[in-house]
């Protein structure tokens, strides 16, 4: 049975150029790119980053007629205070297939900079999931909660010292998550390219102990390259758990696939 990856990028987000074309050949016969939505970005000199939405619809049209294959239309909603009601009119004009939520930065500061590194970890992790619960009470419209470890990626901590100094804040935002029907997703960058495999065997089990049934699989890719990356590994950490199905989200609808029934190899 086909599964496909749930979160990879363009060059209709602002930080990736690779072309939608490029992915089509590494893919089965569904694909979905989720682009970045930011408002007030501070990667971007504090501009918004906003994908052209018509040139995104006429490329998957394109594709689509040309290849044969299903392209569903996605988007990578990153939160910050106060841009609650702007996400929610941009998500009123535009449609999606699939939505996931994140939250890369405050305002100031996108915590993938590297003056993260040179910030106090503690400090940095408390702000950061503090953010995160405010974020999500605010704002929830979303069926993938993303890489709920992102704004850490830069630093050193341990399960150890993350229960400690977010233990009962990453709680109480997966409460919320799982009270708005939203999937826990494994990021296969962050746990193999920043080494974050210990927090999420951490994670996964604390979402799935509060009930949390939905998990979905994503490379965050930015390139061809990295399409499906880790995810034989990322199946196995999820049977590892006691977790033997995976979700698919497309055309606005959920699937659960078993994990036995997902094809051995590359994941279509």
């Amino acid at each position: 049975m086909e599964y496909y990856d749930q979160h990879m990028h363009t060059n209709f987000s602002f930080d990736s150029k690779e072309k939608m074309e490029n992915y089509l050949s590494l893919v089965g016969n569904r694909m979905v790119t989720t682009e970045h939505l930011e408002f007030n970005n501070p990667e971007e000199k504090n501009q918004d980053s906003v994908p052209d939405y018509d040139a995104y619809v006429k490329e998957i049209n394109r594709l689509k007629e040309k290849s044969g294959k299903r392209i569903y239309r996605g988007v990578e909603i990153g939160y910050s205070a106060g841009q609650e009601d702007k996400i929610r009119d941009y998500l009123a004009k535009h449609e999606f297939d699939v939505k996931i939520l994140s939250f890369h930065q405050n305002g100031d500061l996108d915590f993938m900079n590297d003056k993260v590194r040179h910030m106090d970890p503690i400090d940095v992790a408390t702000q950061y999931y503090k953010m995160m619960w405010k974020g999500i009470n605010a704002f929830h419209d979303a069926d993938i909660l993303a890489h709920f470890d992102y704004g850490i990626r830069k630093l050193n901590l341990t399960s150890g010292m993350f229960q400690t100094t977010a233990g009962v804040l990453l709680t109480n935002i997966f409460k919320i998550a799982i009270r708005h029907d939203m999937a826990f997703e494994l990021n296969t960058k962050s746990m193999y390219k920043y080494h974050n495999i210990g927090l999420y065997d951490y994670a996964i089990e604390i979402y799935k102990q509060l009930g949390g049934k939905r998990f979905t699989i994503g490379s965050d890719a930015h390139d061809a390259k990295n399409v499906y990356s880790h995810y034989d590994e990322a199946l196995e950490m999820l049977k590892a758990h006691d977790i033997h199905h995976i979700n698919i989200y497309s055309n606005n609808a959920m699937t659960v696939m078993p994990i036995d029934d997902v094809d051995e190899g590359i994941r279509y």
